[in-house]
């Protein structure tokens, strides 16, 4: 049996996030490559232009970024999800402890779950129950 690489969008305006994200996730024996986007504009662009290329098995998504935050990016993913070929799981990181934004990840269910950051092991565990 082959095994396939399974491909991970990190969507995050913090570089030092994605170098320790990557160093986890190497960790943790998966098969995996990384895409990072310093903007959601970039990973949208990605997603809208996947035609013949495979699509990410998971997206790990900031909240609080520049220009367009994570709650922008879902708002234009709704309009482009009918598109792609795979719905694809989000998760979304941050280090917001509001409630507020607990509750909003919950109504959103193209959200599948919400973690804090820093990560740890339970939570390197919670991302890879999604690959």
């Amino acid at each position: 049996m082959v095994e396939t690489t399974k491909q991970v969008y990190v969507v995050d305006d913090d570089e030092i996030f994605h170098f320790i994200l990557k160093k986890m996730l190497e960790q943790e024996g998966e098969k995996l490559e990384v895409t990072s986007f310093l903007c959601a504009e970039d990973a949208l662009e990605e997603l809208q232009h996947s035609k013949g290329h495979p699509l990410p098995s998971l997206i790990i998504l900031d909240m609080n970024m520049q220009r367009m935050n994570g709650w922008d990016f879902i708002e234009a993913y709704r309009g482009i999800k009918c598109t792609l070929t795979q719905q694809i799981p989000i998760i979304m990181c941050s280090s917001s402890i509001d409630m507020r934004d607990i509750q909003k990840v919950k109504r959103t269910p193209e959200l599948k779950a919400y973690i804090t950051k820093p990560l740890d092991s339970e939570k390197m565990q919670q991302i890879k129950d999604y690959l």
